[in-house]
C-alpha cells in the first residue's frame, strides 16, 4: 500500500514537473502568430483574402517603377535584437498552384534607432524568394553565397520558413532555415550583412515583398497537422512516454528602398 502511494505520489510531481516544462518551453520559444487581421494590404501592397480561419491568401500589386509586385506586411511581432529574433511563418506550397518560373518573396526587416529622433527607421532585410522551377521550387536569398539554393522542394505541402537574426559586433547575422514539420530541407550557416548595426534595434516588419504569381502565396496562422498522422493518437503517446519517464525517475534525457 505504501509503495502505491509513493508511486503515485511520484507519478503527480512527475506530471507537474513535465506541465512546468512545457509552460516554460512556450514561454521561451514563443513565436509570432500571423493572423488574418494583422496583415497590411492595399495601397500599393497587394491584397488579402482569408481563405478559411487558419489559411491567409496574399497576391502582388504591380508597381512600374521596378516591376515588383508588393504584397502585404505583417508588423505583428515585438522581438528585439539584442534578445536574438526568430521568428516562423508557415508556407502552404502546391506545385499545380503556380506556373514555371513564377516566384514570391519574403523578408524580415530590422529597425534602427537614430540618438536624434523619436521613431525607429528601418535600417535593413534579408529576403528569401521562392520560385517554380520545372517540378520544385528552389529557395534562394541575394545575401547568401551569391544566390546559391538554399534548398528545393518537390512535394505540396506546408512548410516552416524560419528566420534567426543577431546582433554581434555592431553587425547583423542571419540565418534562414526551411523545414518540413521539423525535418530540415535547407539551411544557412550565420550570415553577416554588410551594414552598420550599431543602431540596430528590433523587428520591423514580414513582408510579402514580392508577389509575381498569379495564385499569390498562402500563410497559415498555424501550422495544420501532417496529414499522414493522427494528432490525437500522438498527443496521448507523448503524454504516456512523458510521465513514464517522470515515474522511473528516467528524467528528460537584398535591401529595398520602399520602406513602411
Amino acid at each position: 500500500m505504501m509503495w502505491c502511494c509513493r508511486v503515485m505520489k511520484n507519478f503527480c510531481w512527475g506530471i507537474l514537473l513535465v506541465s512546468l516544462m512545457f509552460m516554460f518551453n512556450m514561454s521561451v520559444n514563443a513565436l509570432t502568430t500571423w493572423k488574418y487581421e494583422d496583415w497590411q494590404a492595399g495601397e500599393n501592397y497587394g491584397s488579402k483574402v482569408q481563405k478559411s480561419s487558419n489559411v491567409t491568401n496574399l497576391k502582388g500589386e504591380e508597381v512600374e517603377q521596378d516591376g515588383m509586385k508588393r504584397g502585404p506586411f505583417n508588423k505583428a511581432s515585438k522581438a528585439k535584437l539584442s534578445d536574438g529574433i526568430n521568428e516562423e511563418v508557415y508556407i502552404g506550397l502546391n506545385l499545380a498552384d503556380y506556373g514555371n518560373d513564377e516566384l514570391f518573396e519574403m523578408s524580415v526587416a530590422v529597425n534602427k534607432k537614430e540618438d536624434n529622433k523619436e521613431e525607429e527607421e528601418y535600417l535593413t532585410e534579408a529576403v528569401v524568394m521562392t520560385q517554380k522551377s520545372g517540378d520544385k521550387f528552389v529557395l534562394t536569398a541575394g545575401w547568401y553565397k551569391n544566390g546559391a539554393p538554399i534548398a528545393t522542394i518537390d512535394a505540396d505541402g506546408v512548410y516552416t520558413y524560419k528566420w534567426e537574426l543577431k546582433k554581434e559586433n555592431n553587425k547583423i547575422k542571419v540565418k534562414f532555415t526551411v523545414l518540413d514539420y521539423g525535418k530540415v530541407l535547407g539551411t544557412t550557416d550565420f550570415v553577416e550583412l554588410s551594414i552598420d548595426a550599431s543602431k540596430a534595434t528590433s523587428f520591423r516588419y514580414l513582408w510579402a515583398c514580392n508577389i509575381k504569381a498569379n495564385y499569390g502565396v498562402d500563410i497559415y496562422t498555424t501550422l495544420p497537422p501532417k496529414e499522414t498522422e493522427n494528432p490525437k493518437t500522438a498527443d496521448i503517446n507523448v503524454g504516456l512516454y512523458l510521465g513514464l519517464a517522470a515515474v522511473s525517475g528516467l528524467g528528460f534525457v537584398y535591401v529595398k528602398k520602399y520602406i513602411f
